[in-house]
């Protein structure tokens, strides 16, 4: 009677993990396919300052020599940023390479540095903020939105 219980509860964990584990693929494998479909071009960035989760005109710090930079994400996990027609300094990379991932059951996108929360990903924006604080000290969302 143990053996046959034992095996039960085996049984139903393993189902638990694969169900767990099938879910996390496909959330996976939708994201990846969204990140690599194109590339994407800044449309805005900067510290959301009264915390609305919107970076208005007031809190965009994007330069104009910015608005025609792209990134490429691909499906090996690598990348390569390419600066637009006009640099934004004199003697600027054109392309930098870099590698990316998700991480935490894909809701962090991990580019360059430490991951960032990804707030939106789907056919046409790609949105993603880490935690800052602001002039007065309170904390605030750093906003990067991106679009195809």
């Amino acid at each position: 009677m143990k053996t046959i219980i034992a095996t039960l509860i085996l049984s139903m964990l393993s189902a638990i993990a694969f169900i767990s584990c099938s879910k996390e693929n496909k959330v996976l494998e939708r994201n990846t396919r969204l990140l690599i479909e194109d590339r994407w071009v800044f449309e805005r960035y900067g510290l959301d300052e009264n915390n609305n989760g919107i970076v208005e005109e007031t809190e965009n710090n994007m330069l104009p020599c910015e608005a025609d930079d792209t990134y490429a994400f691909f499906a090996n996990g690598s990348g390569f940023y390419e600066g637009g027609q006009v640099p934004c300094s004199v003697g600027e990379t054109a392309i930098i390479n870099f590698n990316w991932r998700f991480e935490n059951n894909c809701t962090e996108l991990a580019v360059f540095a430490a991951p960032e929360k990804i707030s939106q990903l789907d056919e046409n924006i790609l949105e993603v903020y880490y935690m800052d604080v602001n002039s007065q000290g309170q904390p605030v969302k750093y906003i990067r939105r991106f679009r195809h």
